[in-house]
């Protein structure tokens, strides 16, 4: 949208009497139009008029330098370009829940090997636990007492390990949560129960 100079100055003097940026000011006045009773008797337009869900259009968004520096640095550090880290910051903005959050690459490779690390603490019970009911089985040669000794010692050792694992996710997810919201610093820590 093309603006006149008088009309900028105009709109940036009003935003600035109420304590806002140009953006937020033409989006709410624009908001505010275009919800108005005078405009509920319009027609809407035909649905295929507006392109399909999925097609791609281009926004443009003019910041300081040091703010596109800014973004390319933190969106390194988590493997994403800066178009890609502009886009997690307006999609967090838009869905307000977090199942619908796509976790930056490197958050999400971190969560993958957490999760290798459950899935191998799982095996290892149910083979445990297959040993321990074939040994109580009638006319089984294998002692129980022996195979459920170990299997109480690697009880405790596998409970700190996901407490470990509990801790460490926590603080990956809060640490994706905090830094597109804030919100994790209101979060108590995680604490292990073995404190």
């Amino acid at each position: 949208m093309r603006l006149s100079d008088g009309l900028v100055a105009e709109i940036d003097r009003a935003a600035s009497a109420q304590g806002q940026s140009r953006s937020a000011w033409m989006a709410l006045s624009l908001t505010r139009a275009a919800l108005i009773q005078e405009n509920d008797h319009l027609p809407t337009p035909a649905r295929g008029c507006e392109g399909a869900a999925d097609d791609q259009i281009r926004v443009t968004v003019r910041l300081d330098r040091s703010e596109i520096e800014a973004i390319g640095v933190v969106g390194a550090d988590m493997g994403l370009n800066r178009n890609e880290w502009i886009k997690r910051a307006i999609r967090w903005q838009l869905w307000d829940s977090a199942a619908r959050l796509r976790l930056a690459p490197a958050t999400a490779a971190e969560i993958g090997k957490l999760r290798k690390q459950v899935l191998a603490i799982g095996r290892n019970i149910n083979q445990a636990v297959h040993a321990m009911n074939a040994a109580n089985q009638p006319g089984s040669s294998l002692a129980i007492d022996r195979i459920a000794e170990p299997f109480v010692e690697t009880c405790q050792e596998l409970k700190s390990l996901l407490f470990s694992t509990r801790r460490s996710l926590s603080t990956y997810v809060g640490g994706e949560v905090e830094y597109w919201t804030g919100a994790h610093r209101d979060v108590p820590a995680v604490r292990d129960a073995s404190e």
